[in-house]
């Protein structure tokens, strides 16, 4: 096969699936609404199950749940059938997943699951089928044929079950106002925890604060004094009236007497921005603004600050 037919394959592919995708978000109905109304209203867990290719699409939809606010394991059927039958309880609800909606090893839960009276979700692509006959919820995929030359592998159908699972985590999530603080507090570790890391984490208290009646030269000691070549102006009440740097400081020093008033020099306007601002978030606003130090304010009453570097090392 040379190049041009390798592309055109996998395009093809692609193309199958992304088509499947299509036709699935069009499909979206009133089960829809019930299976997320029902995972809302959850008191217990959420479990998910599915055998061989299906399985590996409800243990990674459990592993989103989770990493979302609701709790949420992945019960391989068989297991289930051989004594983890007992992690299931009244309160939970139940996600079932299979292409036929005729795998019979999930019978035993299914029937279990009935008995306990724990609401069922299924996601197949037979509404005819004894998953879908049995779910209180039944989510039909639409008509698609898999992505491989044989129409055998699972490939396009297991897309879908991906994709629809990502519907019904993403839309709860909406719901629930998870927000990125949210995330970060379930995601304190690894690449993700580092990402949403905000200012409140890392900010200095220690603000080199003057009152705006200052001199240049009471300004001057102060930066000094601190790390961040700067000195935040405030009135009588905390108020941010403005910023010294010592760019201002450069600039103006052949038009100025160092026991000038600062308000003189300062700029009125100085840039802040909120505790819970996303580190990545402050560098993109410094960089915008090319400055070096950010001040967070609260109120306009400052708070804390950073500089740049030291956000680049925390993002």
């Amino acid at each position: 096969m040379n190049k041009s037919n390798i592309i055109k394959k996998g395009r093809e592919v692609l193309n199958t699936e992304a088509g499947a995708i299509r036709n699935l978000s069009k499909g979206l109905d009133q089960n829809f609404i019930k299976a997320v109304n029902l995972i809302i209203k959850l008191e217990g867990k959420l479990i998910l199950s599915g055998v061989g290719k299906s399985g590996n699409i409800a243990n990674k939809l459990a592993s989103s749940f989770t990493s979302t606010g609701v709790p949420s394991i992945y019960l391989n059927p068989v297991d289930a059938s051989h004594g983890d039958m007992g992690i299931v309880s009244q309160g939970d609800v139940l996600i079932a997943l299979s292409n036929s909606g005729e795998s019979y090893e999930l019978s035993d839960l299914i029937n279990f699951a009935k008995k306990k009276k724990i609401k069922i979700i299924s996601i197949t692509s037979n509404k005819k089928s004894l998953l879908s006959k049995n779910a209180d919820v039944s989510l039909i995929l639409p008509v698609h044929k898999e992505a491989d030359k044989l129409n055998t592998i699972p490939t396009t159908s297991t897309t879908l079950c991906l994709a629809l699972g990502d519907a019904l985590c993403c839309t709860i999530l909406d719901i629930r106002n998870f927000d990125k603080k949210s995330f970060r507090e379930l995601h304190p570790g690894g690449k993700i925890g580092k990402k949403l890391k905000t200012l409140n984490e890392i900010m200095d208290k220690d603000i080199p604060i003057m009152n705006s009646k200052a001199t240049i030269m009471d300004a001057v000691l102060k930066m000094t004094e601190k790390k961040y070549g700067c000195a935040v102006m405030v009135d009588k009440n905390m108020k941010i009236k403005g910023i010294f740097t010592d760019g201002d400081l450069r600039r103006a020093i052949k038009n100025i007497k160092m026991d000038d008033l600062v308000v003189s020099v300062m700029k009125n306007k100085p840039i802040t921005a909120p505790h819970d601002l996303l580190i990545s978030s402050a560098v993109l606003l410094m960089n915008k603004n090319s400055i070096t130090s950010l001040i967070i304010a609260d109120k306009n009453i400052p708070i804390g600050i950073v500089n740049l570097k030291q956000c680049v090392d925390n993002e």
